[in-house]
């Protein structure tokens, strides 16, 4: 690159900084959108850290937070750079024609990042449908498999028959919010027997009519509250599973934060762990979540770029005119 194009591509972004960190700001908020519906990367370490020193989870803040931080950090070094550059040169005053060509790069520059990130967003609507689609479902043969039995049975993701005890005195529970609904999906271990052991493989979907809270326990202790209860407190009612339950078993289904509420709780969780969804509607529930909050940011992404696509055409049929 020449110095002569260098100089360019740095005025270029000088003349739109704005629009530059606005892009930005919305790609890491596009990148850690679909972390924090699922759990995971940056936003599953903010979240362990804010259990450790908070005892809860703030999802909005700590999405909102890393990108208002992310683009003050990159306006800074911006302002930094230019600063130093041109500390001991003179800005020639521009005239009206280069005031007019600017606004109108920087319009451009705005439109097209905008609608970039609307394409981005719907492809990442599609590609999540996708991935729900290659879900476990209830069709084919159900594997019977009675847990803590010797040999141990290989698991498999779809339809099964698990036997075991149910341990309700580790009822946990997440709540996943959207805009227009929100789900709550109960848990409970199934093991061979009510016992000490050194890791818990199988889990089970429960409702809420198959248990029953007891009435002296403290509103912020409840499941309702996103929080893990034990010690023997929980009654479970004959709406209620009994030693065989069937569902669509699947790998590693426990939400993160589950998983780690349960250690907290001196509940180790095996790493290959299973989840029998006795609801596959609630197995795909985080899905059908991500793909309708992608496709709200795409549409608003859309609108904006659209308006700032109809400003642009706006001021280059005012200069042609002129």
């Amino acid at each position: 690159m020449s110095e002569k194009t260098q100089s360019g591509f740095l005025a270029s972004v000088r003349d739109n900084l704005i629009p530059v960190s606005i892009a930005f700001a919305l790609f890491i908020f596009l990148f850690l959108l679909p972390q924090s519906i699922f759990y995971r990367g940056l936003v599953s370490r903010l979240a362990e850290w804010q259990f450790t020193w908070f005892g809860n989870y703030f999802p909005i803040l700590t999405v909102i937070l890393p990108v208002i931080l992310l683009t003050i950090i990159l306006l800074l070094i911006f302002w930094l750079f230019f600063r130093f550059r041109n500390k001991n040169q003179e800005e020639p005053a521009m005239v009206l024609e280069q005031q007019i060509k600017q606004a109108i790069n920087k319009t451009r520059l705005t439109m097209i990042s905008f609608l970039v990130l609307s394409a981005l967003s719907i492809i990442a609507v599609i590609v999540t449908l996708l991935l729900m689609l290659m879900l476990p479902n209830e069709k084919g043969d159900i594997q019977n498999i009675n847990v803590g039995s010797v040999p141990f049975t290989e698991p498999k993701e779809g339809a099964a028959e698990l036997s075991g005890t149910l341990d309700w005195q580790k009822l946990a529970t997440i709540k996943r919010n959207l805009v227009v609904a929100s789900q709550r999906t109960y848990f409970i271990p199934i093991v061979s027997q009510i016992a000490d052991r050194k890791s818990t493989r199988y889990f089970v979907q429960v409702f809420r009519p198959e248990f029953v809270l007891p009435r002296n326990v403290m509103p912020g202790r409840m499941p309702e509250r996103e929080h893990l209860l034990e010690q023997g407190l929980i009654t479970p009612t004959r709406d209620g599973p009994s030693g065989s339950v069937t569902g669509v078993l699947r790998q590693d289904g426990l939400p993160d934060e589950i998983v780690l509420l349960y250690e907290k709780a001196g509940v180790e969780v095996h790493p290959d762990h299973y989840v029998l969804y006795r609801n596959p509607d609630d197995l795909r529930w985080p899905y059908w979540g991500a793909a309708w909050q992608f496709l709200l940011f795409g549409l608003g992404a859309l609108l904006i770029g659209l308006f700032q696509r109809r400003q642009y055409r706006r001021l280059k049929n005012g200069i042609e005119k002129a």
